[in-house]
Formats: structure tokens, C-alpha cells, sequence
């Protein structure tokens, strides 16, 4: 058969649309942030400079990011959002660029622990010329090991404490490391990537623009948008730093139809964020509580399982077995409840999905998977 993306394309969306995706890197999008990304804008261009854009014809998407930067702003209750960014990964380089100099100290949550690859020393690190050291971690609490960082702080003295996960569960004691930052001297940011639409919310970790300098990280894993970045701050010099590391130093177009589409989502968001942010939560604790007394194997900490809407799970291998019956999940030992809560799902539609999934270890259930998937559409838009 010849080669035909657009074809495969149909095809995978069939597919996701007939499947209960619990993968917590992802998110669906509403139909109006879906028109957006498939307009002109993209196809376009804009770049501001000196108070004047560079290229013609751009009257309407100025209109949006202007305002786009002050819906952001108002949402997240700070100052100043940078909204350009492509992904979280390029909001981290940004941060990083900003705030750390060359041959400067970070210090970020490791692998190994949950945390993010890319701030291990041979990735950013590497590249921006910092030196990257492990936040001690506690594995029985899913958690910072609050003395050990002390002691950490003391021995290394960071410039930067990066916060922040892709196995995320729980929130920090953010005060206590504001303290240490006022003793230390480090400034703390925090990639928010995997919680940013709980903390749009005001769901998750509500003391975060309180204690931190920067908080940054991508747009389409809890928060409603497509795939992008953004930067938050409520200091003005920092503000400047970051818009000064945006436009040819970490990119150059930043996609007008994906920023159009992240101002539409926010609006989406800022009406109906902090229902669902709690549904979400509600959602991975049913989950994992249903899961783990079937015997399904979900990992808890401190006899609890989660706060976000991450569920760790003991056998990643179960990945292969549950996509057979149309239920996706991550390969590396994780379950998300962020795009099922976006479909509607309520503590009884949970229930059942917990039951379908026990059930996909037996046999094939993926036609009552896609009789069940039918049920749903996006909410909250």
C-alpha cells in the first residue's frame, strides 16, 4: 500500500477516539483549540520589534498575544507570563538561561527519583554550562529529604534549586526551601510541567508563586492546552531576562497557531480550572484505591497514593497487555486521570474503568472498551 499520512491519520484518530487513554503526559483538546491549530495562523509569522512587527498582515494575531499574555497573567494570579516558548523542555532552557550563569550550581530532582532527564548534567546542564547535582530524595515518602537537602545545601551551595518531576505525586514544603534560599543564597524555579493546569486550578502546590522566582513548564499534560510552554514570574528583572532569551537565543517563530490555541485553552481554563483540577485529584485517588485493593500492584507512600493525577504502578510491563483492550497507559510505570476527567468522568465512571482494566488481564475487553468510550466527550470548554 502507498505511503499516506493522511490516511493514518484518520486512523489514529479513530483509534485514540475508541480508546480510553490514561497517559499522564497527554490531554485532549476542545474543538475550538482544535479549529485554531488547524487555521491560517498556521502558516504565519509574527515578530515585534522595537515596538513595530517585522512582518504584515498580523493585526489579529497581535490582538491575540497581547491579550493572551494578560488572560495568562490574570489566571495564574502573577505579574508577568511569557506564553512563546514551544515546549516545556524550551521553558527550562529559558528559566535556566535567566536566572543561572555559566559554570553556575543547579541542583534538580534526579531520574532515578522521579525527576525530569534533561536537568541530569549531561542534557541542559551541559549545554547552558552549569553543573548539575541530585536533590536528595526520599523514596518512602515520594518526596524531598527535607534534612538531607540541608545538608546538600551546605556542602554544594547551589545558585538554583530546580523543582519539579515527571513522576509526580505530591507537592513540596516550599516554605522550608524558601527559608533554605534566604540562608544559601539560591534562587528556587519550579517546572510545574506535569501539574500546571492543577495549579491553574489552585488544586495543587497553592503556595508556589509565593516562594519561588520562576515557575515554567508545557501546556498540554493537566493544563488544557496543545503542545507549548510557558514561564511565570512576579519579578520584573527576571521577566526582562526571560523575554531577552526567547527570540534567537532558544528559538525563533514560536508557532501562531499553537499560541492562539494555548489563549483559547486558558480561557477554558480560567472558567472551568478548578473543577476540574478537582475532579482530577478525586479521579487518580479512586483510581489507585480501586486498583491497588483488586490487586492490580499501585505503589503508595505513606498510605497514600497520590495528590496529582499520577498513579505509579508496580509492573510497567502491563503496558502492552492493557493496549490490547484499547486502555493506553505509559510504558515506565505511571497512569494519568487528566484526560479522562476532560471526557467527563465521575467517581462511578472510574469504577468502571477500574473494572475494565482488572478485566483487560484476563481477556480481550476492548469491544466494551469502545462501547464505553462513547459515552464521553470533552468537558469543561
Amino acid at each position: 500500500m502507498k505511503f499516506d499520512p493522511l490516511l493514518l491519520t484518520k486512523r489514529h484518530n479513530q483509534y485514540r477516539n475508541s480508546s480510553i487513554n490514561l497517559l499522564p503526559s497527554e490531554n485532549i483538546v476542545s474543538e475550538k483549540v482544535k479549529y485554531i491549530l488547524g487555521s491560517d495562523l498556521a502558516s504565519r509569522y509574527s515578530l515585534t520589534l522595537n515596538g513595530g512587527n517585522a512582518y504584515g498582515g498580523t493585526r489579529y494575531i497581535d490582538e491575540i498575544i497581547s491579550n493572551g499574555e494578560n488572560i495568562i497573567s490574570s489566571l495564574f494570579n502573577v505579574k508577568f507570563a511569557e506564553i512563546r516558548p514551544l515546549s516545556g523542555h524550551i521553558s527550562a532552557m529559558i528559566a535556566l538561561l535567566s536566572i543561572a550563569n555559566k559554570n553556575g550550581k543547579i541542583m534538580a530532582i534526579y531520574p532515578e527519583n522521579g525527576g525530569y532527564d534533561g536537568y541530569s548534567q549531561g542534557y541542559l546542564p551541559d549545554i547552558l554550562s552549569l553543573n548539575s547535582r541530585a536533590i536528595p530524595f526520599d523514596n518512602k515518602r515520594w518526596n524531598i529529604d527535607y534534612e538531607g537537602l540541608e545538608d546538600a545545601v551546605r556542602a554544594y551551595r547551589p545558585d538554583v534549586i530546580v523543582l519539579g518531576a515527571s513522576y509526580f505525586l505530591f507537592p513540596y514544603d516550599l516554605k522550608y526551601i524558601k527559608d533554605l534560599s534566604e540562608s544559601y543564597n539560591f534562587k528556587i524555579i519550579y517546572d510545574s510541567s506535569h501539574v500546571m493546569g492543577l495549579i491553574a486550578g489552585g488544586e495543587f502546590q497553592k503556595d508556589i508563586f509565593k516562594f519561588t522566582d520562576i515557575v515554567y513548564g508545557s501546556t498540554h499534560k493537566s493544563f488544557f492546552g496543545p503542545q507549548g510552554g510557558i514561564l511565570l514570574t512576579n519579578d520584573e528583572y527576571l521577566y526582562e531576562k526571560i523575554k531577552n532569551n526567547v527570540v534567537w537565543r532558544t528559538m525563533d517563530n514560536y508557532h501562531l497557531n499553537r499560541l492562539a490555541a494555548l489563549v483559547q485553552a486558558s480561557l477554558e481554563m480560567k472558567k472551568y480550572g478548578k473543577d476540574y483540577a478537582i475532579n482530577v485529584i478525586k479521579n487518580s485517588k479512586r483510581l489507585a484505591k480501586n486498583l491497588d485493593e483488586y490487586g492490580f500492584g499501585v505503589k503508595s507512600f505513606d498510605g497514600e497514593y497520590t495528590q496529582s493525577h499520577q498513579i505509579l504502578i508496580k509492573n510497567k510491563e502491563l503496558c502492552h497487555i492493557l493496549e490490547k483492550s484499547r486502555i493506553i497507559i505509559d510504558c515506565v510505570g505511571r497512569m494519568g486521570t487528566n484526560e479522562v476527567t476532560r471526557l467527563g468522568f465521575n467517581l462511578k465512571d472510574i469504577d468502571k474503568l477500574s473494572e475494565l482494566i482488572m478485566l483487560s488481564l484476563e481477556k480481550n475487553v476492548s469491544k466494551e472498551v469502545i462501547t464505553f468510550r462513547k459515552m464521553f466527550k470533552v468537558k469543561y470548554c
